[in-house]
């Protein structure tokens, strides 16, 4: 699974390089490029290859909509690791982006990877019908904004320190990582023509999954290796975050993952030898160690 990763992350590596290539120069761009192709498992890019072949979609086709979502992803990543809001230093295995560049400049980068995602989507190179742009600039700007990352951000950060619900905790984990998630497995039903109640279902699938990332990656926190994360670990604990792990200790929590698992590839069963692939990205987002 690692080797079909690293393969789809190359790709939209070299789109994104190319991309970059045919824009005009700019001061910003180099804290772009830094944040966005050098390092990263690009995961929410293979969710959306992934889920495209239970469609029968091109690769070509989805390509330019993983690297959105990857723009989008950097930029919240920027802003997360800002001295305002989560202060880290370390990111992918090297100096935060504010840290190479200087608080401002990581800001306008951010703000500029944000607003290149929906470019991208724009270009006339990327032949679709523009109902269905429409209807993706509309879901993918509900992702990242105050219903989405930057909500959940919020209540992140707003939790520090607070004893909190479980159910504040899952909402507040579904929009600061699920709602992304959403929407990469969205997308390749929205690109297919797919019935409302075959988008519906992709939605929340996406959205456990993506809660199933953010519940893996607070469980690296607590248990991996700095080295293999690119980040340090226990941070979590220092910074009292409201996570599961905090709420219901580190078996619990992932016992609830295991579970969560277990349901959403029972739902991906269904789709055959189509879903495999897909099944395999879910048995990785929670067995990783990095």
């Amino acid at each position: 699974m690692t080797k079909n990763i690293k393969k789809n992350a190359i790709q939209v590596d070299i789109f994104l390089k190319k991309f970059f290539k045919n824009q005009k120069k700019s001061n910003l761009l180099a804290p772009m490029k830094y944040s966005t192709l050098f390092g990263g498992k690009k995961i929410r890019s293979s969710i959306i290859i992934e889920t495209s072949k239970i469609f029968k979609l091109d690769r070509k086709k989805v390509i330019q909509i993983c690297a959105a979502v990857e723009c989008i992803h950097s930029y919240s990543l920027i802003h997360d690791d800002l001295p305002c809001m989560d202060n880290d230093k370390l990111r992918r295995g090297k100096p935060s982006t504010h840290i190479k560049f200087g608080e401002s400049t990581a800001i306008l980068a951010g703000n500029s990877l944000l607003t290149l995602a929906f470019e991208i989507i724009a270009d006339k190179r990327f032949n679709i019908n523009p109902k269905t742009k429409v209807i993706l600039f509309k879901e993918l700007s509900e992702c990242a904004g105050h219903l989405g990352i930057a909500g959940g951000q919020f209540l992140d950060l707003s939790y520090e320190k607070r004893k909190v619900n479980f159910s504040n905790i899952i909402n507040m984990q579904k929009k600061k990582t699920g709602k992304l998630f959403q929407f990469c497995c969205l997308a390749p039903a929205i690109l297919s023509n797919s019935n409302n109640k075959i988008k519906k279902e992709f939605s929340i699938l996406g959205e456990e999954i993506g809660l199933l990332f953010q519940i893996a990656d607070d469980l690296l926190d607590l248990k991996g290796n700095k080295k293999n994360v690119g980040k340090p670990v226990n941070n979590d604990k220092k910074k009292g975050k409201s996570t599961l792990i905090k709420l219901l200790g580190y078996k619990e929590t992932l016992e609830f993952a295991f579970k969560r698992k277990k349901l959403i590839i029972q739902k991906l069963n269904k789709y055959g030898n189509k879903s495999n692939k897909l099944i395999d990205m879910i048995n990785f987002i929670l067995n990783r160690t990095y």
